[in-house]
């Protein structure tokens, strides 16, 4: 037979524990409860609560902004951009800050060797109006000078040659031979116009000076008497002038002419018509 035990204490602990238990309060539920470690970031939370209200602000470019503010903004603009293009026209380059790129964009040295050929039409002294026509040969070096300058409309407008020309004529009778030789020798400027911006061909007036030497030998009879004599001259004359591309990888071109030339010596005026060809680098 078995007795059942009686736990007579049990009872009185439970009531006396639930008797001094505080009792615990809700918390309010629109106020959150604030642990001690958050309490010491607060500060840093703040910061960062207004950065993100900050970047969630929209942004506002200059064309929102009040139009008086960006007609004032463009007009100060405008007003600085005409200064700047004032100062290129005239050349102030301290003021402006930059140089020209005329001469650094373009690859080109602007010089030129060609070789001439054509009749000279020597004064003659039986009156004939054109003259008499020689054979003429030679040379000329060409060197644009107006890239020196710095200014981009006379880049490659003014340019100058160093030329020499030959001419030679020999007649006579089976008694009396005359043979003469003409050297001519010139430097002579140029003003080119070329046919459009950025042209490679342009029409060109000519005027310079120099000299020509005249080599006279006359036979009479088997016996010869030699003339030596140099005169000045003025060159003068018009013409047309290309520098053709020969490829878009090289900056060599075919530089060529064709001209009406006239040289004053003396008296008497020689007329050359012919033209050239040659190499511009």
């Amino acid at each position: 037979m078995k007795t059942a035990i009686k736990h007579s204490w049990l009872l009185p602990c439970l009531l006396g524990g639930l008797t001094l238990a505080t009792p615990a309060l809700a918390q309010d539920e629109d106020t959150p409860y604030t642990y001690p470690d958050e309490e010491e970031s607060e500060p840093k939370n703040s910061a960062r609560r207004q950065r993100l209200k900050d970047e969630d602000t929209p942004y506002a470019y200059p064309e929102e902004d009040k139009p008086e503010r960006t007609q004032e903004r463009r007009r100060r603009h405008e007003k600085d951009t005409a200064e700047e293009f004032r100062r290129a026209a005239e050349g102030d380059e301290e003021e402006r800050g930059f140089e020209g790129m005329a001469r650094l964009d373009d690859p080109n040295t602007g010089v030129a060797f060609e070789v001439l050929g054509g009749a000279m039409l020597l004064s003659s002294p039986r009156g004939q109006l054109l003259g008499d026509p020689l054979p003429a040969v030679g040379g000329r070096f060409t060197w644009e000078y107006g890239r020196l300058l710095g200014s981009e409309a006379l880049r490659e407008a003014l340019w100058f040659d160093v030329r020499y020309t030959y001419a030679g004529v020999r007649e006579g009778t089976a008694l009396i031979v005359g043979d003469t030789q003409l050297h001519y020798a010139t430097i002579a400027p140029a003003y080119e116009l070329t046919f459009g911006e950025s042209s490679d061909y342009g029409a060109y007036a000519q005027v310079g000076g120099g000299f020509a030497y005249e080599h006279t030998t006359v036979e009479v009879g088997g016996k010869q008497t030699v003339l030596d004599g140099t005169k000045l001259l003025i060159q003068y004359g018009l013409g047309l002038r290309g520098r053709t591309k020969l490829s878009m990888e090289s900056n060599v071109r075919l530089a060529w002419r064709v001209e009406l030339m006239r040289f004053r010596r003396g008296y008497q005026d020689d007329t050359f018509v012919g033209g050239s060809l040659g190499t511009a680098f």
